[in-house]
């Protein structure tokens, strides 16, 4: 018998089984949108289009490059956490920044 309680269970269990399914796929879908929310409001900034009556703190060519690695780094973040937990986001991180771990 399916409650309330469990069907909200169940769904957040099939929204996880379809992106730990299919993450390269997912991976794209959330890096291009995190990008697009960076990216928008940057282009129609005082710096950009000129549509909107702000201008990047930091200055139009570091927000370009900031901007390019927002949603690949979430992306990477998210897709690591669903598909393999903590401990992946620990090796994600490790990686990321070079650090070598000893091998005792």
């Amino acid at each position: 018998m399916i409650t309330a309680d469990n069907a909200g269970q169940r769904q957040g269990a099939a929204r996880q089984g379809l992106l730990a399914r299919y993450p390269l796929t997912f991976y794209f879908v959330i890096a291009y949108a995190f990008s697009w929310l960076v990216w928008v409001p940057l282009a129609l900034s005082q710096d950009g289009a000129d549509a909107l009556s702000f201008h990047s703190p930091i200055g139009a060519s570091a927000s370009v490059v900031v901007a390019s690695f927002v949603g690949p780094f979430l992306s990477a973040f998210i897709m690591t956490g669903i598909t393999e937990g903590r401990k992946g986001i620990g090796r994600l991180l490790l990686q990321s920044t070079f650090i070598e771990r000893r091998q005792d």
